[in-house]
C-alpha cells in the first residue's frame, strides 16, 4: 500500500471514529426488541455471505436494515447495527492472519456513512411531514451508498496506482440499483412491524428469499464473468508473452532468463505481502519489462563496451516505450506503472524520471532487485555470468542505494529456494497466474525450447554479426587490415581450413589474400573468369554451396594438396560497378558449409566488394599523392618523408648521406622550339635515366618542374663524383635522343650529412644554393666557349 493510501485511511479513520464515540455517549434508549431484531438479521445476513459484491470484498445486504432502523431506532443503535454487521462481514472474508487497519477502515467508512445517511434522512422528513418516508428512504440509501463506496474507491485507485474514475465506473457504480432496491424492501420493513407477527413473516419471508436467490443468482452471474475475464486475461498474457519472448531471442537463453524472472518475482513479492492482484500485475511486468527495446538499435543493446553519453540517452527511452506499449494491452491489473519504474533506483539517480523511495511503485522496487539479480547470474556478450552466491552480494551492495533495503534483505532470506524453485518448475506447462512456483511462461531448460526461438536467435544472431562485419568494413581503407580483421572474425561463423580472396582485373581472377593452411597453393593464384570454381562464380554471379574444391586450376600445383579439400563455398563480390572479385572458402570436411552461413556471405558480399573498390580507389590516390604523376618518381611530399627515414638511420649508424638536387640547362628552350610535349617526353626520359643509374636502395624524386633530388645513402665523395658524371651524361643522351642534338645539360649541387647539414630543410637549402652556383658557372662557360669544350674543361669535382 502506498503512504498516500495509508494516510487517506488514517484520516477516515480518525473522523469514523470520533463520530462514533460522540453517538455512543449520546446513546438513547428506543424500541429494544426491534433492536434486536434487526442486529440479529443484520448478524445472519453477514454470516451467509449474502452482499453485493466490490473490490474490496463485498457488502453486506445489511444495510437494508441499516436504512430500516434509520427510519425506526435512534442513530446510536442504528450505528450499532451497521459496525456490527461489518465486523462480522469482515472477519468473514479474512482468510489468514486479520487485517485490522483494513477492519478499521471499513468500520470507520460505514459509521460515516451511517452518519451521512441519517442526516439525509432526517432533514427529508423535516421538509415533508406527511410523506416523507417514500423520498427520505431512496435519498438516504443513495448518501449511505456514496459515502460508503466513494472512500474504497479512492483507496482502491492510490494502491492500484489506477484511475479513480476508471475505479469507480467498473467496480462500485453499478451496486447503486442495489441499494436504492434496498431502501424500498427497508420502507416495506417499517410497514409491516406494526402487523401481528404471523403476518410480518409472510411478508418477511418471502422477500428475504428473494433478496437471497436475487443475490445468488448476482454473484453466480458475476463468477462466470470473473472466470471469463481471467481466462481472457491469461490468454492475453500469453500471447504478449509471446511476443515478448520472441523480442527477447537474441539466443535460446531467453527462455531460461523470462522464466527465473517471473518466479523470481512472484516469489518475492508474495514473501512481500503482496495482494493477488499485485502478483499477476508483478508476472505480467517481470515477462514484458525489456519489450521497450523494440525502439532502441540492437548495435546500442549488444554493444560489448560501455555506452556512450548519447547512446544511454538512447537507452533510457525502453521503460516508457514498454509501459506505452502494455497500456494498449489493457491488462485488468496495473501493469505498465511498474514497466515503467523499473530502472527507478532508491537514491533518486534512476530513469526515466528520477522517483526516489517509496514514490517507486514496491511492485517496481521487486522487479528491480529482482533483474539486478538475474542479470547478473545470466551470460552476456560483454561479460561472462556471476555465481549466485557473488550476485547476491552485489545486490547487497546496492541496498539502500539503487535499490530497497526492505526488498533487498528479503531477497537475501530467499533467493535459494527461489532459485531452486526456478530450476526444479517447469514453465511449459500451463501456470495459471499468481499460482505457486514458476509463474512465467518461459522454460527452466532452453533445451525443451520451442524450435521457432531457435529460428528467431539465429536470425538476431546474423544481424549482429552482419553490424560486427560493417563496422570492421568502416574502420580502414588499408585492404589487408581489413581483410586479416574480417577472416578473424569469420572463423567464429565458417569453419573453413584456407580463405581466398580473388580480385578481377581484365577478366581474370588474381589471388591478393590468403587465411589459413595452403599459403602455397593459392598463392599468386591467377585464372580467367569462368575457368575453375571461382571463376565461375565470377562469371554467372552465382554463388556456389560445398562446391568440389578439385575444379580449380591450383590442383594443378600440387594434386595431392588440393584433394585433401573436399568441400567449397565461392560467393561473388558484387559491388556498383559489378564484380569486383569472388571470395572463397575451402574446407577438409565434406558438406561443411551450411545455408545460414551462406546466406551471412551473400548479405557481406556487396559491403565487402564495396570496401574492396574503395580500398583500391585510396590505394590509388596515395599513390598519385605519392608520386609525379608524369615521370611516375615519389614527388616532394614522399621526398620529405624519405629523406627523414635516411638521417634518422645514418645517425643511428653514425654514416654519411649525400643529397644531389639537379635541375637541367635549356629545359624553357626545348618547350619553345619543340614543344611542351617533347618537354614532357624529356622529363619522363630523364626521370628514367636518373632512376636506372641509381642504387635499387638509392632513391630519386621529382621536387617539381625540371629539378629533381637524389639521395645516396652511404656513398663516398669519390663515389658521388662518378653519380655526377654518370647522370649529367644520361640527362644529354636523353636530349640528343628527342632532339637531335644536345638541347640540355644537367646543374648540380651536392650536400653531405653531417657536415653540410643535420636536417632535411639544411641539407636541401645548401644542395640547392650548390646546384645554383653550379648553373651560374656553366653558363659563363658556355658564354666564353663552346659547349663541347666546356663540358670537357668542367672539372667533376665542382660543386
Amino acid at each position: 500500500m502506498t503512504t498516500k493510501a495509508k494516510f487517506y485511511q488514517s484520516i477516515i479513520l480518525l473522523l469514523g471514529l470520533a463520530l462514533g464515540v460522540r453517538q455512543s455517549l449520546q446513546w438513547a434508549p428506543g424500541n429494544d426488541a426491534l433492536f434486536l431484531g434487526y442486529l440479529g438479521l443484520t448478524v445472519i445476513t453477514s454470516l451467509l455471505r449474502l452482499g453485493v459484491p466490490t473490490a474490496a470484498g463485498t457488502i453486506s445486504i445489511g444495510f437494508i436494515f441499516i436504512l430500516a432502523s434509520m427510519a425506526q431506532l435512534s442513530i446510536a443503535q442504528t450505528l450499532t447495527i451497521g459496525v456490527s454487521g461489518t465486523i462480522i462481514h469482515c472477519l468473514r472474508d479474512q482468510k489468514k492472519s486479520i487485517d485490522w487497519l483494513s477492519l478499521s477502515f471499513q468500520t470507520a467508512v460505514v459509521v460515516l456513512g451511517i452518519e451521512a445517511a441519517n442526516v439525509a434522512f432526517q432533514r427529508i422528513s423535516l421538509l415533508l411531514p406527511g410523506g416523507g418516508l417514500a423520498a427520505a428512504l431512496p435519498l438516504a440509501a443513495t448518501v449511505l451508498f456514496l459515502v460508503t463506496a466513494f472512500p474504497l474507491a479512492a483507496t482502491t485507485a492510490m494502491t492500484e496506482r489506477e484511475l479513480l474514475r476508471r475505479v469507480w465506473q467498473n467496480r462500485f457504480l453499478w451496486s447503486l440499483p442495489y441499494y436504492l432496491a434496498g431502501a424500498a424492501i427497508a420502507g416495506l420493513l417499517t410497514a409491516v412491524v406494526h402487523l401481528p407477527w404471523w403476518q410480518t413473516a409472510l411478508v418477511i419471508v418471502p422477500l428475504i428469499f428473494l433478496v437471497y436467490r436475487s443475490y445468488g443468482l448476482q454473484l453466480d452471474s458475476l463468477a462466470r464473468e470473473r472466470l471469463h475475464a481471467e481466462e481472457l486475461a491469461t490468454l492475453q498474457l500469453s500471447m504478449v508473452e509471446a511476443l515478448a519472448l520472441a523480442v527477447e531471442s537474441k539466443d535460446t537463453s531467453a527462455i531460461d532468463h523470462l522464466h527465473r524472472m517471473s518466479t523470481f518475482t512472484v516469489g518475492l513479492g508474495r514473501q512481500m505481502g503482496l495482494k493477488d492482484a499485485q502478483l499477476k500485475a508483478l508476472r505480467a511486468a517481470a515477462v514484458l519489462h525489456d519489450i521497450g527495446q523494440v525502439a532502441v538499435p540492437d548495435h546500442i543493446i549488444m554493444k560489448p563496451g560501455r555506452l556512450t553519453p548519447e547512446e544511454y540517452e538512447r537507452l533510457k527511452v525502453h521503460p516508457d516505450v514498454g509501459g506505452d506499449i502494455i497500456e494498449r494491452a489493457r491488462f485488468p491489473y496495473p501493469v505498465a506503472p511498474i514497466v515503467r519504474a523499473h530502472h527507478e533506483r532508491w537514491d533518486g539517480e534512476g530513469y526515466p524520471r528520477g522517483l526516489k523511495g517509496d514514490r517507486i511503485p514496491i511492485e517496481a522496487r521487486v522487479l528491480a532487485a529482482v533483474d539486478t539479480l538475474v542479470a547478473l547470474t545470466s551470460q552476456r556478450h560483454y561479460r561472462p555470468a556471476l555465481s549466485l552466491d557473488k550476485a547476491i552480494e552485489v545486490v547487497r551492495q546496492e541496498s539502500g542505494r539503487g535499490l530497497d533495503p526492505d526488498v533487498v534483505d528479503a531477497l537475501i532470506l530467499s533467493f535459494r529456494t527461489l532459485d531452486e524453485e526456478a530450476r526444479t518448475t517447469s514453465s511449459m506447462g500451463n501456470s495459471a497466474p499468481g499460482a505457486s512456483g514458476a509463474a512465467g511462461s518461459a522454460g527452466a531448460d532452453s533445451s525443451d525450447a520451442p524450435a521457432f526461438l531457435a529460428t528467431i536467435a539465429a536470425a538476431r544472431r546474423e544481424e549482429q554479426s552482419l553490424l560486427e562485419f560493417t563496422q570492421i568494413l568502416g574502420s580502414s581503407l588499408n585492404l589487408q587490415e581489413t581483410l586479416t580483421a574480417i577472416a578473424r572474425r569469420f572463423r567464429r561463423q565458417i569453419p573453413f581450413d584456407t580463405m581466398v580472396l580473388y580480385l578481377l582485373h581484365d577478366r581474370r581472377l588474381n589471388s591478393v589474400f590468403i587465411e589459413g593452411e595452403n599459403f602455397t597453393l593459392f598463392n599468386d593464384l591467377t585464372m580467367a573468369a569462368g575457368e575453375g570454381l571461382s571463376g565461375k562464380v565470377a562469371l554467372t554471379r552465382k554463388p556456389l554451396l560445398n562446391a568440389d574444391p578439385a575444379a580449380e586450376p591450383a590442383s594443378s600445383r600440387n594434386p595431392e594438396k588440393m584433394a585433401r579439400l573436399r568441400s567449397a563455398l565461392s560467393v561473388p563480390l558484387d559491388g556498383p560497378t559489378g564484380v569486383s572479385g569472388v571470395l572463397t572458402f575451402y574446407s577438409e570436411r565434406r558438406e561443411a558449409f551450411t545455408a545460414s552461413q551462406l546466406s551471412l556471405l551473400l548479405a557481406i558480399g556487396p559491403k565487402l566488394a564495396m570496401t574492396v573498390e574503395n580500398s583500391i580507389r585510396f590505394r590509388e590516390a596515395e599513390n598519385q599523392a605519392s608520386f609525379d604523376y608524369l615521370t611516375g618518381l615519389p614527388n616532394a611530399g614522399s621526398l620529405f618523408l624519405q629523406l627523414q627515414s635516411e638521417l634518422s638511420r645514418a645517425a643511428r649508424n653514425s654514416a654519411r648521406l649525400a643529397v644531389l638536387v639537379c635541375d637541367l640547362d635549356g629545359f624553357k628552350q626545348v618547350n619553345d622550339r619543340f614543344g611542351h610535349l617533347t618537354g614532357n617526353k624529356l622529363l619522363q626520359s630523364v626521370g628514367h635515366g636518373l632512376k636506372e643509374n641509381c642504387r635499387e636502395y638509392d632513391f630519386v624524386a621529382r621536387m617539381g618542374g625540371d629539378e629533381f633530388v637524389v639521395i645516396l645513402p652511404g656513398a663516398s665523395e669519390d663515389a658521388v663524383r662518378l653519380r655526377r658524371r654518370r647522370l649529367a651524361t644520361v640527362v644529354e643522351e636523353a636530349g640528343v635522343s628527342l632532339c637531335d642534338e644536345m638541347v640540355v645539360g644537367l646543374s648540380m649541387g651536392i650536400a653531405y650529412y653531417p657536415e653540410d647539414g643535420r636536417t632535411a630543410e639544411e641539407l636541401l637549402a645548401n644542395a640547392d644554393t650548390k646546384m645554383y652556383e653550379d648553373k651560374s658557372l656553366r653558363k659563363s662557360l658556355r658564354l666564353s666557349m663552346s659547349a663541347d669544350t666546356a663540358h670537357s674543361w668542367m672539372s667533376p669535382s665542382t660543386d
